[in-house]
């Protein structure tokens, strides 16, 4: 059997086409694989040329954002500034686990994209932000640089070009703030890693106060596939509907699917098709009750709702979500949703960097009504209060963590109201959910 199963039929495989191969992650046998092929090109063309390629093949911010990445390139111009370039790596949105594996399986292929990137934006100085509990994936990178710097890959001669391109491994802490860009260069400063206001933007003044480009795993992973196929090459991946999404995109997939994992598709894909043929649908004798897309911190779809929706930016949108990190999570209908939607409220409460007093505030009272109510000490004002609570928090602090809390409420509240009514309608010494006194259970 193949990682953690082979390949579906209708998958895509190019970020993902040697997870589960051990050959694939020394330098020579990713060099057999084609590695470093597209450093070689990259480095012999003007830094613009680079930027121009990835811009014309539309690859987008594979992170959540979804921000064009040539387009941000571009922004780096040879100004003869030092520059800097940052690959987040601190992979910590609940339900995703895509680039964890890119490390994992194919370092050099991460290390060759920051080189690249780093190339492109006229760097030559580049940090690799980890995860602090990535321990096997934070081994499998620093291996690779180590032997990319010792076969004249990376450091003051890259590929024998006269181009000096050094890379940096930087363990996180176990902070989820610090997969934030802003949070992140703090972090790596040496700061705490608290998230910064904008402007200004890092690639005016990023880090060490110096322009920075912050691009995720998976982006860069993908940029030497495009160096060496060309921009319409990868643009034939998607829908012809929809050029704005193009390419693949590594999806995480957990809870209670039949086969959990990763999944590559061409963005477009119909959600459907992928949640019950790709996964294999619910387990036997159950029935999907919803589904978050796109990590934790996206709204709630409900299984009529993802059953309809196509998997790209756009696609996402119009179905009432977004396609964030890739990050996808199935609740069946064995599933209490108050006890879900309140587990991820106490994540982000406790994720909170306490800056933004909406969010330092706002995520410990959502978290202590939540489970409140799903405890059975709820009241009907209760409703009310947390979508106040969560008004208060979106769209009003230095970063989204306060949003992402937000978000699950209410769209859970919106869509599920009736599992939180139950909780409430059980409690018997509380004020009913039409407004009609009861008498105490006792």
């Amino acid at each position: 059997m193949g990682y953690p199963y082979p390949s579906h039929e209708r998958e895509t495989p190019i970020l993902s086409k040697y997870f589960g191969d051990a050959g694939a992650r020394t330098l020579d046998g990713w060099r057999q694989r084609g590695g470093y092929d597209a450093l070689q090109k990259a480095v012999s063309m003007d830094p613009q040329e680079v930027q121009t390629i990835v811009k014309d093949s539309g690859l987008r911010g594979r992170g959540g954002a979804g921000f064009p990445t040539g387009l941000k390139w571009s922004f780096m111009k040879p100004d003869g500034k030092t520059h800097y370039l940052a690959c987040n790596a601190d992979e910590s949105e609940p339900g995703t686990f895509k680039d964890r594996e890119i490390m994992r399986w194919t370092p050099h292929g991460l290390v060759e994209g920051v080189a690249l990137g780093a190339y492109a934006i006229y760097a030559e100085t580049a940090y690799i932000y980890i995860r602090g509990e990535f321990t096997e994936p934070y081994a499998r990178v620093c291996a690779a640089v180590e032997e990319a710097y010792a076969a004249g890959v990376l450091g003051a001669n890259v590929m024998g070009s006269g181009k000096r391109i050094d890379v940096h491994v930087h363990r996180g802490a176990g902070a989820y703030i610090c997969g934030e860009e802003t949070a992140l260069m703090n972090s790596l400063e040496g700061r705490r890693g608290n998230p910064r206001i904008k402007p200004p933007f890092p690639a005016v003044a990023g880090l060490f106060g110096k322009p920075t480009t912050i691009n995720n795993v998976e982006t860069l992973a993908a940029v030497p596939h495009i160096i060496n196929n060309g921009a319409e090459w990868y643009k034939q991946f998607g829908r012809a509907d929809n050029p704005k999404s193009v390419g693949t995109k590594l999806f995480s997939v957990c809870g209670n699917i039949s086969r959990p994992g990763n999944y590559e598709v061409a963005l477009g894909f119909p959600f459907k098709e992928f949640l019950y043929d790709l996964c294999g649908g619910p387990l036997p004798g159950r029935e999907i009750k919803a589904v978050i897309p796109g990590g934790s911190s996206v709204p709630i779809l409900t299984r009529e709702e993802a059953e309809g929706a196509l998997m790209d930016y756009e696609g996402f949108v119009a179905s009432g979500t977004m396609l964030g990190s890739g990050g996808v999570i199935v609740f069946d209908d064995r599933q209490d949703m108050v006890k879900q939607i309140a587990r991820l409220a106490r994540f982000y409460a406790h994720e909170s960097c306490a800056q933004c007093t909406q969010c330092r505030e706002g995520t410990a009272w959502t978290t202590r009504i939540l489970e409140r109510i799903r405890d059975g000490e709820g009241t009907v004002e209760d409703f009310d209060t947390l979508l106040s609570i969560a008004d208060g928090m979106t769209g009003k602090t230095i970063c989204v963590l306060s949003d992402s809390c937000a978000t699950p409420v209410i769209s859970g509240l919106s869509k599920f109201r009736h599992e939180f009514e139950a909780k409430i309608v059980a409690n018997r010494s509380v004020v009913n959910v039409l407004g009609a006194p009861r008498a105490s259970a006792a």
